[in-house]
């Protein structure tokens, strides 16, 4: 999504785009912000938030992952916050891989087993997900049959912008339908309607015109549009391949394939384009998946090989 154009000619960083959302709500100035977001979406009554280190480790893989949000609501709660833009595969168990290491990171060498505290993610999807007019889904641990909640540990939520201007008008909840036009804003005057229907996020979008402004925040925040782009184009041709293939087995084998193949190609080609461009090594690891030994590897190539 490239930038929201203002008839001032101010270019306005799009809120849902993933660098722009990182930058706006992990800033300790919007804490309020983040809060009043948070309590439109769960009912914790959140009162106050501890932001936490965004970079996870299964020491299981070693495979390393880094969050959107991630923080610490004052009754122990951590919370993960998630803006994914495209329908990557297997969205359920990547959700659940990062929902687990989460649940896992805060346990504790001695600690018991009833001090782990709850998790909740909570994903904001710029795609079609869940088969149901529904905007908004909750999952829990439950028994189907009795309908028995085995524990309030897992929490998970899944929140689809496209379906806001379809069936927001009828949504109950009005404050979420207010924060998620906000960020679904697709042009100028969406922007500013949102702005004005309560003041956290209307201090959302002061703020966000101000890191507009900054030389930097635009440097990243194009950097990240096109791996967006790059990644969506990825998707799309692996899809059309799979579609030459002709029988659903031999499709989705060939989306599989074809995303398999270009994947690790596609990460150390954007990552070395970011190094070229001076981009932070958290920046690079974020937007291409790549682990810090990965990131130094290249970057000791790139200087013997200049």
């Amino acid at each position: 999504m490239p930038y929201i154009l203002t008839r001032d000619g101010d270019e306005i960083m799009s809120p849902k785009n993933d660098f722009a959302f990182r930058l706006l709500f992990s800033d300790p100035q919007c804490k309020d912000v983040l809060i009043d977001l948070l309590n439109t979406i769960i009912p914790e009554n959140i009162q106050d938030l501890h932001l936490l280190d965004t970079h996870l480790l299964c020491s299981a893989t070693q495979r390393e992952g880094i969050l959107d949000i991630r923080a610490r609501t004052d009754a122990k709660v951590q919370i993960n916050v998630e803006m994914q833009l495209h329908n990557l595969p297997a969205m359920d168990k990547r959700t659940l891989y990062y929902w687990a290491i989460m649940y896992i990171d805060q346990f504790l060498p001695g600690q018991k087993y009833h001090e782990l505290n709850k998790t909740i993610t909570i994903n904001l999807l710029d795609y079609y997900l869940l088969p149901v007019e529904d905007l908004h889904t909750c999952f829990h641990v439950h028994d189907a049959k009795h309908d028995i909640r085995l524990s309030d540990a897992l929490e998970i939520h899944f929140l689809e912008l496209p379906k806001v201007h379809r069936y927001g008008h009828s949504y109950e909840n009005k404050d979420l339908i207010y924060w998620l036009k906000f960020l679904n804003a697709r042009n100028e005057e969406e922007l500013y309607m949102a702005a004005e229907t309560k003041p956290p996020i209307k201090k959302a979008f002061e703020t966000l015109k101000a890191m507009s402004r900054n030389e930097e925040n635009k440097r990243q925040y194009e950097a990240r549009e096109i791996f967006l782009s790059d990644q969506a184009t990825r998707v799309f041709e692996a899809k059309e391949e799979g579609r030459v293939e002709g029988i659903e087995e031999g499709r989705k084998g060939g989306i599989e394939e074809g995303i398999e193949k270009g994947k690790e190609e596609e990460r150390i080609t954007v990552a070395r384009n970011l190094i070229s461009l001076c981009m932070d090594d958290e920046f690079i690891m974020k937007a291409t998946g790549l682990n810090k030994l990965a990131l130094d590897s290249l970057k000791n190539n790139r200087n013997n090989n200049p």
